[in-house]
């Protein structure tokens, strides 16, 4: 039921979370809100368009049909990162298959599994309605309709303007305490050189816009196609182009030719270590001197470890490698310089960052070769293009390239990506942000995103990190390449927004929390990465007026106690299943802090609230160390279920 939504504020109304943006980011967010509220909440779903609901540009049926597959085996899909076979459990036990073809009514889903985009949509919707049926009996969900069009920052919290899509019209305005924004990717880029032809039904721009599968079928058979880009948007417009029927020419543009590899049928996802690459010694870090160490780098470890993995996802198992070097690479280099390399290098990095699943690779590769009674169909063009202008009665578009001759097709479907830059953007809301309020900038070091504190916070013009406004989804692309080192496709895969919307739900989760028991803790940044960096600095807070052996000594009993008993029990708490199960930990962790609270003051002096807030630190600390733990990529391997005989441990390789 999507509805719209006046403000029922009142002095005994619930704290109010809204959500804009119901595609995946926003969707998981809200079922993460759900699973672990404990007290009145209302959250507030908001999506401006239905057929994005629940999915998104990825996953929405508006966008995508049965043949687009995820780009990411089954057992490796779980909304879930703390039960790795949820998805498994669902699509084979639980999931509704009335609507599904006949290929995949009866279909058996294991580890290695393909999954239709809309299946995964489906397993978002489901989630979401099973976790609202779950939750508190005082936290709601509302699913709204109506395009947000500002948020602005009123006394503690914010008031979310938003236009009524339904009949009845008008704008509203929500207040709430806390705004997490899912908005998901800006426009798709427009390239100068379509200037000519934007405006064309030969022009596709968007791939992935709610009528784009209509204009597919609109191409004729026989037509020549021009995709312009490499990308996996590109991957999926051949996918769209067959499947509406089409068995004319298609070339794929882009300036360097690259093209995304293909997994072998065995492919197991693999983590490297590799050594920190020479040329980060150098003194300064200047791109020549970065450009030639990369080459040097590869080249070495091509030579030493080429052989333990096909050459098709050689480069990727790298990259991944490399990720903790790529933190210290950007850190150390001036901002204009990483600019540089990551807008030469985008189409090399995105491309060789992932490979794509037989079930979308072979559409291309195969039709890129051709068959006895097939003809060959699929080309990559390496050039740079000029100018685009139609011709013909404006029946068809000549392309002019800067390095080859000219050629005339019948359409051209953009696939260069989406805009990611927030200092011009043409996306209302992010320019009121922006500009407008100055609540959020562009990511300072890569402009590629917006400024994020550690959970998502966002950062405002004047380098505040705000408390209640946070953000989920590809604006923090930028965060993930300087925070986390990821490049291409993975600074907003799957694994990575799920990391975020379990981090960011927790977060506003414990501000909920700590507002509403009047008690705020200005925790600092990665100490929760380690328990002993907590406890130290739990202590040093406390400040005990006894010798240092007394301040040694509380260390050791808050790390004693967070290892032993705080941290399996949270650990618990965030894997269990049910509500039920849920509050049974958490009713066994409030018992076990007050009793640890009330030794604290016995054993060394503390007042009843000074120990209290010693374990409301730690507890927090701990949760936030739990779910950084649960968040980790290598902890998938260690399945607990019948799907565990499945999965194959390969050896880590280091150099």
């Amino acid at each position: 039921m999507h509805d719209t939504l006046q403000d029922n504020t009142s002095t005994a109304a619930p704290a109010r979370i809204t959500i804009v943006g119901a595609g995946f980011s926003g969707t998981l967010t809200a079922i993460r809100l759900l699973q672990f509220a404990t007290g009145p909440l209302e959250i507030c779903l908001m999506e401006r368009e239905e057929g994005y609901r629940y999915g998104g540009l990825a996953f929405g049926k508006a966008s995508t049909h049965w043949e687009h597959m995820l780009n990411i085996q089954a057992g490796r899909i779980t909304l879930r990162r703390e039960r790795p076979e949820d998805f498994l459990e669902w699509a084979n036990g639980e999931a509704d298959r009335s609507d599904w073809p006949v290929k995949w009514q009866y279909h058996s889903f294991g580890v290695a599994c393909v999954v239709p985009r809309l299946i995964f949509r489906q397993y978002l919707a489901e989630r979401l309605r099973s976790a609202a049926a779950d939750a508190h009996p005082e936290v709601t969900l509302r699913e709204l309709t109506g395009e947000t069009i500002d948020v602005r920052r009123s006394g503690d919290g914010y008031v979310v303007k938003y236009a009524d899509l339904g009949e009845d019209g008008g704008v509203h305005e929500l207040p709430s305490r806390q705004v997490i924004l899912a908005t998901g990717h800006l426009s798709p880029v427009q390239a100068p050189f379509y200037h000519r032809v934007r405006t064309s039904e030969r022009f596709i721009g968007d791939p992935y816009a709610p009528d784009a599968q209509e204009r597919f079928r609109a191409v004729g058979p026989d037509e020549t196609v021009l995709v312009t880009g490499s990308a996996l948007s590109a991957f999926d417009t051949v996918v769209s182009l067959v499947q509406a029927g089409h068995k004319g020419r298609i070339l794929i543009c882009s300036r360097g030719g690259h093209l995304h590899g293909t997994y072998p049928t065995d492919h197991e996802h693999d983590i490297w270590q590799a050594r920190r690459p020479p040329f980060l010694d150098a003194d300064d870090l200047t791109p020549d001197v970065v450009i030639e160490g990369v080459k040097a780098e590869y080249a070495h470890l091509l030579a030493e470890h080429g052989g333990s993995a096909p050459s098709a996802i050689f480069a990727e198992r790298v990259m991944k490698a490399w990720e903790p070097y790529v933190i210290e690479l950007v850190s150390r280099m001036e901002a204009k310089d990483v600019r540089m390399l990551l807008d030469r290098y985008k189409s090399l990095i995105v491309t060789n960052r992932t490979s794509t699943v037989r079930e979308i690779g072979s559409v291309v590769r195969d039709r890129m070769r051709g068959y006895n009674g097939a003809p060959k169909t699929v080309d990559v063009v390496p050039a740079t293009i000029q100018d685009m202008r139609l011709v013909e009665d404006g029946t068809r578009i000549r392309v002019v390239f800067a390095d080859r001759e000219d050629i005339t097709v019948d359409r051209v479907v953009n696939c260069l990506g989406n805009n990611t830059d927030y200092e011009r953007t043409d996306h209302p809301l992010w320019s009121g942000l922006v500009h407008g309020h100055r609540t959020a900038r562009p990511q300072s070091k890569t402009h590629r995103g917006v400024e994020v504190g550690p959970h998502g916070q966002l950062v405002a013009a004047d380098g505040e990190t705000a408390r209640n406004l946070f953000a989920v989804g590809p604006m923090r692309q930028g965060d993930e390449t300087t925070r986390r080192g990821r490049l291409g496709a993975f600074v907003f895969s799957i694994g990575t927004l799920r990391n975020q919307c379990f981090d960011t739900a927790m977060e506003v989760l414990r501000q909920v929390e700590a507002e509403t028991n009047g008690e705020t803790m200005n925790l600092p940044d990665g100490v929760h990465h380690c328990l002993v960096r907590g406890s130290d600095w739990i202590a040093a807070d406390l400040d005990l007026d006894g010798s240092e052996s007394d301040t040694s000594r509380l260390r050791e009993r808050l790390l004693a106690h967070a290892r032993e008993t705080a941290y399996p029990n949270t650990v618990a708490y965030l894997k269990a299943e049910d509500r039920t199960e849920r509050e049974k930990y958490r009713t066994i962790l409030t018992d076990d802090g007050a009793d640890f609270g009330a030794a604290l003051a016995r054993e060394f002096g503390l007042t009843a609230d000074r120990a209290r807030r010693a374990v409301a630190m730690l507890t927090a600390l701990v949760e936030k160390h739990a779910v950084h733990n649960l968040c980790d990529i290598t902890q998938l391997a260690g399945w607990d279920s019948e799907y565990a005989g499945q999965i194959k441990h390969a050896p880590k390789k280091g150099a």
